[in-house]
C-alpha cells in the first residue's frame, strides 16, 4: 500500500470506525484465534493476522501495552493513522477504536492487568473491554 497516499486520507471518527464494523459482522469472515498467555498479574493475547486482512479492534477500559512482533500494518483510529511493524510497542490508551490492515503477516500481543489471576477468557473481556454498541442509525 501506498502510504504517501494514505496519508492524503480522511483520519475516520469513531462512529465511522463502529460503522464499518457493523458493516463487516455480515460477512462473517473467520477471524484468526488469539492465543492466551498467563502469569500472575498479567494477561497476554497473541493474535496472529494474515496480509490483506483488514480486523476493528475492541474498545478497552484501561491503558495497556501493544506489541508488534512480526509483520507490518496500517493502524487507524480517529487520531490518526500510523504504519507499525515489528519492534513497535507502544501504550494503547482507554476507549480508543481502532481498525488494523495487515500490510503482511502480522503478530500483535496485547498486555492486560489481571489482578484476579482468572483464566476465564469472557470475564477478562468484562473486565478489559467496553461493549461493542451499534451506532445510531442516521436519517
Amino acid at each position: 500500500m501506498d502510504t504517501a497516499l494514505t496519508t492524503l486520507l480522511p483520519t475516520p471518527t469513531r462512529d465511522q470506525i463502529q460503522r464499518l464494523q457493523e458493516a463487516m459482522t455480515p460477512l462473517q469472515v473467520p477471524l484468526p484465534d488469539p492465543v492466551h498467555h498467563f502469569a500472575p498479574g498479567i494477561y497476554l493475547r497473541e493474535l496472529t493476522v494474515p496480509a490483506g486482512m483488514l480486523i476493528v479492534g475492541k474498545r478497552h477500559k484501561t491503558d495497556h501495552f501493544i506489541i508488534v512482533t512480526k509483520g507490518k500494518a496500517e493502524v487507524i483510529s480517529e487520531f490518526g493513522r500510523d504504519i507499525v511493524q515489528a519492534g513497535f510497542l507502544a501504550l494503547s490508551r482507554a476507549g480508543i477504536k481502532r481498525v488494523a490492515l495487515a500490510l503482511e503477516d502480522t503478530t500483535f500481543i496485547t498486555i492486560h492487568a489481571n489482578e484476579s489471576d482468572t483464566q476465564d477468557i469472557d470475564l477478562i473481556e468484562t473486565k478489559c473491554c467496553l461493549l461493542y454498541t451499534s451506532p445510531s442509525p442516521r436519517d
